[in-house]
């Protein structure tokens, strides 16, 4: 099953607001990843870093693929980036973190 990791930072001061929008998460954006196909994911904070985890039954690229054309999701990014610096890179995609070691 593929899996995929990526960071972000939070402006300062949006730490609560951040935590705030994600215990009251939009049901059309945990039905959104579902059609995507992501069976799991998964938020961790350290100070303003987030590292965000999932996994998904499709290719990574497709799984974002669909999440970029699902209107609801591209909704909830749009309010969701507003707490964010820039998540993404140059080309516009998110700031992956490549695995190098998994608990065999």
């Amino acid at each position: 099953m593929p899996r995929f990791c990526y960071t972000f930072e939070l402006l300062p001061g949006t730490i609560e607001q951040y935590e705030q929008e994600h215990a009251e998460i939009w049901p059309g954006v945990v039905a959104a990843m579902r059609r995507a196909g992501v069976t799991e994911f998964s938020l961790f904070r350290r100070d303003h870093t987030v590292t965000a985890y999932g996994e998904c039954t499709e290719p990574i690229d497709a799984t974002f693929a669909a999440l970029d054309a699902d209107p609801e999701n591209v909704r909830w990014s749009g309010h969701i980036r507003s707490l964010m610096h820039d998540p993404l890179d140059e080309n516009g995609e998110l700031l992956f973190a490549q695995e190098i070691w998994r608990m065999p």
